[in-house]
């Protein structure tokens, strides 16, 4: 696999910084990778401020990594 100019130049941005929001509301929240062209997570994990596993949705793109 050779990495030149040329590849780096019209190489897309697969990976994107997104920022995870817990569904409890309680303000807590996480920053966790994910493709480009890949639908918004959805992810099942602890929410330290209930003390409970509860969904975290997306809720905006941070930027293109």
């Amino acid at each position: 696999w050779c990495l030149n100019s040329h590849s780096l130049v019209f190489s897309p941005l697969r990976t994107i910084l997104v920022q995870m929001v817990s569904a409890a509301g309680t303000g807590y929240f996480f920053n966790t990778k994910r493709n480009r062209l890949r639908e918004k997570l959805v992810l099942r994990k602890h929410d330290p401020f209930v003390n409970k596993h509860v969904l975290f949705f997306e809720k905006r793109k941070i930027k293109s990594i």
